[in-house]
């Protein structure tokens, strides 16, 4: 959907987005990322556990839809306006919808009537995700409740590298910013499109801080990690998608590093 230069502008003044961590994410490249000197994950002691068993994965919930851009679309305008399709937002529960573009921080849609505006971006290929979370910022996990287009901007630029084939990683906790009174019970929340979330086999997600290696997640426990308490400053917070065999995999958005600062 184009819509006239002359509309556009004036539809621009009235379009809100709220914030929601303004805090720095690494430029991705096309090598992997280096893996460092993470530590091994932390071994149970002696006996042998009890065999991990995937966390559910809600069949039904809300919906959210990316109405334009389309898919595929090119748009003439670097000022990019994302409309959605929200729907069975559970009421007064504070729920809401995160806005990705490329590997951006998430933005809080302050209305779901209105865009989210995207403003001087550049010529190229670039990728939308849309998910509802809930009054916590923590994503709903049921299939419907994530979308994702690729589009262009005319003109000549650099793509952003994206394979619609591959399995997509979005980090969406912990925001960027963070206050001393939170600092203690910040989760990690990340979603996955192109693999099944609840396959023990298919995947993991390491995560680091500052360098060190703090948890290796698979589908027993992508909903039940919270961050050790931080000091103040800033904290670099990376999560990286491996396969069942903690190799690094072949993804869109395979890892993502994101700047924390605690107030």
């Amino acid at each position: 959907m184009k819509m006239p230069s002359v509309f556009l502008s004036v539809l621009l003044l009235g379009m809100m987005k709220m914030p929601f961590g303004c805090g720095d994410h690494k430029t991705q490249t096309h090598m992997p990322a280096p893996l460092g000197t993470n530590a091994p994950a932390a071994q149970a002691g002696v006996g042998q556990p009890a065999p991990a068993k995937p966390l559910p994965v809600p069949e039904t919930g809300p919906s959210v839809a990316i109405s334009s851009p389309m898919r595929n679309e090119v748009l003439d305008s670097s000022d990019v306006g994302v409309f959605l399709k929200v729907q069975g937002l559970p009421a007064d529960s504070g729920a809401h919808v995160h806005v990705m573009l490329d590997n951006q921080p998430p933005e809080m849609m302050a209305d779901p009537v209105l865009p989210v505006v995207f403003r001087q971006v550049k010529p190229g290929l670039h990728v939308v995700r849309a998910f509802v979370c809930d009054g916590e910022h923590v994503s709903f996990k049921n299939r419907t409740a994530f979308a994702m287009v690729w589009f262009k901007v005319a003109g000549m630029g650099e793509d952003e590298t994206f394979d619609p084939a591959l399995p997509t990683l979005t980090f969406n906790l912990p925001g960027a910013v963070c206050s001393r009174a939170d600092e203690k019970n910040l989760p990690v929340d990340f979603l996955l499109s192109g693999l099944s979330l609840g396959d023990m086999n298919a995947w993991r997600v390491r995560v680091t801080l500052d360098g060190e290696q703090k948890f290796l997640l698979d589908a027993s426990d992508y909903i039940e990690v919270f961050l050790p308490s931080l000091a103040s400053g800033a904290h670099a917070v990376r999560l990286e998608l491996l396969d069942g065999q903690g190799r690094p995999m072949k993804a869109n958005f395979g890892w993502s590093e994101r700047t924390v600062r605690v107030r």
